[in-house]
C-alpha cells in the first residue's frame, strides 16, 4: 500500500425471511466505508475507490416443491445443458432474489439483475458477483454507491415457513490522499517583553500550536541561556549574549520557552505571530 493511501478490508451480512416481505432491503452502503475519513477532507482531496469482490447467498427454501438438479452429460453441448436447466426451472416452482442498486439518498432504486431461486433439497449456496453484478471477477463501486435486494413472486409466492436466504460479501475500499495546499494566514506579531532571572528559570513564552514565527533579543546587560523546559541552565542551551548580541528567529518550535541569566537580572523583548 502507497504511502499516501489508506486501504481496508471489511465483510457485511443480511438474513431474509418471510417477515421481511417483498419491499427493497438495503445491504450495502458504501459511503459508510469512507465515513471515518471524512475529517481529513480539510487537509486532502480524497480519491474513493471501492471494490466487491464477493457476495453469495445460502439458499434454503423447504416451503417449496423439491426440484432436482437437471442430468448433464459431458458428451451435451452448451445449448442441450442449457435447456436441461431451463427444463427443472419451467417444471418446478421457484422465487426471484432482485438485485437493485442507486446513487445517494435522493435517487430512486435501479433494477440490476433477478436470480431464480428453487428448492434443491438442502441448502445451497450461489455466488452472485459473475454473472448476476458484473461479468468480471469482481464489482466495481462508487463511494456512493448502494445496493438492495428484494424477493419477486413469479406466480408460486414468496418466502414461506422455514426459508431463509443468507446474505454474505466481502469488499475493499481504498482512499487515496493528495495534499491541498495550505493556505494560511498569519496575524499580527504581538509584543513581548519579560524579565529573566539567575535564581530559577523563567518561562517567557507559553505553548502555541498556531505559533508562526517568534522573534526574541536579549536587552537586558547579562548573558541569557534558552531551552524548552525548567531545566534550562547556564551553559546549556540557546545562548543569548547581552545587550542586543543574541537573537532568536523561530519558525518550528510551538512549545513553551524558559530562560535563565548568568547574573543579576536581564531581559529578553521580541514578538510572536499566530496563523488565524
Amino acid at each position: 500500500m502507497a504511502e499516501n493511501q489508506l486501504e481496508n478490508t471489511r465483510t457485511f451480512r443480511r438474513s431474509i425471511t418471510a417477515a421481511d416481505g417483498t419491499g427493497i432491503i438495503e445491504i450495502l452502503n458504501c459511503a459508510d466505508s469512507f465515513a471515518e475519513y471524512e475529517p481529513l477532507a480539510a487537509s486532502y482531496y480524497l480519491g474513493k475507490n471501492f471494490y466487491l469482490e464477493a457476495l453469495s447467498g445460502a439458499i434454503y427454501l423447504p416451503s417449496y416443491q423439491q426440484a432436482p438438479f437437471a442430468d448433464l452429460y459431458p458428451e451435451m453441448s452448451a445449448a442441450e445443458k442449457i435447456a436441461a436447466l431451463l427444463k427443472i426451472e419451467e417444471n418446478f416452482p421457484f422465487v426471484g432474489l432482485r438485485f437493485h442498486a442507486k446513487k445517494g439518498t435522493a435517487s430512486a432504486w435501479s433494477t440490476l439483475s433477478t436470480v431464480r431461486l428453487q428448492n434443491k433439497g438442502r441448502e445451497t449456496t450461489i455466488p452472485f458477483v459473475v454473472p448476476y453484478l458484473t461479468v468480471n471477477q469482481l464489482k466495481l463501486l462508487s463511494p456512493d454507491d448502494r445496493l438492495g435486494i428484494s424477493i419477486i413472486n413469479y406466480g408460486h409466492g414468496v418466502l414461506g415457513s422455514g426459508d431463509y436466504i443468507n446474505i454474505e460479501g466481502d469488499f475493499r475500499f481504498v482512499t487515496d490522499l493528495i495534499a491541498k495546499p495550505q493556505i494560511r494566514t498569519i496575524g499580527s506579531g504581538l509584543p513581548y517583553g519579560v524579565n529573566i532571572s539567575t535564581e530559577t528559570p523563567t518561562r517567557f513564552r507559553v505553548a502555541n500550536a498556531n505559533r508562526a514565527i517568534l522573534y526574541a533579543t536579549n536587552t537586558g546587560s547579562s548573558n541569557i541561556w534558552i531551552a524548552g523546559n525548567n531545566s534550562v541552565a547556564v551553559g546549556n542551551g540557546l545562548f543569548l549574549g547581552a545587550n542586543g548580541g543574541g537573537n532568536l528567529t523561530e519558525q518550528t518550535l510551538t512549545g513553551e520557552l524558559w530562560a535563565i541569566a548568568e547574573s543579576g537580572t536581564s531581559r529578553i523583548c521580541g514578538i510572536e505571530a499566530s496563523y488565524v
